[in-house]
């Protein structure tokens, strides 16, 4: 696929910033254009480390779409009336903005046809299953299905899932090896800097470092 244009969904975070060091490596001769989605999330700061990794890595572009899901109240991402629960509570199904990827992988194939972009690269890995039903393959592969049929113009559209195998630490491990500036990533859900270090996402990140016997370049309020 050398040659032909790229598009990836870079969040910020630390398996889509593997996804897109990745890209860069297999196929060096592609121009990799980076979409981040705005979509009034507590932490949006992510967006901001992404402008940077696509610039370190040397992206194309980068451009930010908005998709304003601040209204859907009672989701601990989109509503700051309410806590970003701890991992220890148990409680990580309350952050599941509801068809957020269904969202995220339309706006961002809505962006690739206007470029004739046809391969579309995103990052779930295999920890997410258990809460996002939407980062299963078969959920992409049906999604997949409905953007064909439902294009401008007949174009094949082909969504790539190469860590959706892949366990976080596994992926870690290929963006260490990579090079993967890991401090230019966020992953905290409370959207701060110092991560919190106790909501689900912050410690699923710091067991996939503790795995790889890595240490986390980032700083954190504690570490759970």
């Amino acid at each position: 696929m050398n040659d032909v244009p790229i598009a990836v969904l870079l969040s910020g975070g630390m398996d889509s910033a593997a996804c897109l060091w990745w890209l860069r490596d297999q196929h060096p001769h592609s121009d990799i254009h980076a979409l981040s989605i705005d979509y009034g999330q507590r932490h949006r700061v992510e967006i901001d480390y992404a402008a940077q990794l696509a610039e370190r890595c040397g992206a194309h572009s980068h451009r930010i779409l908005r998709l304003d899901l601040s209204t859907l109240s009672g989701n601990p991402l989109t509503d700051h009336s309410v806590s970003v629960p701890a991992a220890s509570d148990k409680r990580q199904a309350t952050t599941v903005v509801p068809f957020r990827n269904l969202l995220f992988v339309t706006a961002t194939a809505a962006y690739a046809e206007t470029q004739r972009i046809a391969d579309i690269y995103i990052a779930p890995v295999r920890d997410d299953f258990e809460a996002y039903r939407d980062c299963r393959r078969e959920f992409y592969d049906a999604l997949e299905a409905a953007l064909r049929l439902g294009g401008a113009v007949d174009r094949a559209i082909r969504l790539h899932t190469p860590f959706i195998e892949k366990w976080k630490s596994e992926v870690i491990t290929l963006g260490l090896r990579l090079g993967v500036p890991y401090e230019l990533t966020h992953t905290c859900y409370a959207g701060r800097r110092p991560a919190c270090g106790r909501c689900d996402a912050c410690v699923e990140r710091l067991g996939a470092f503790s795995a790889n016997g890595a240490d986390d370049p980032l700083t954190y309020e504690t570490r759970s």
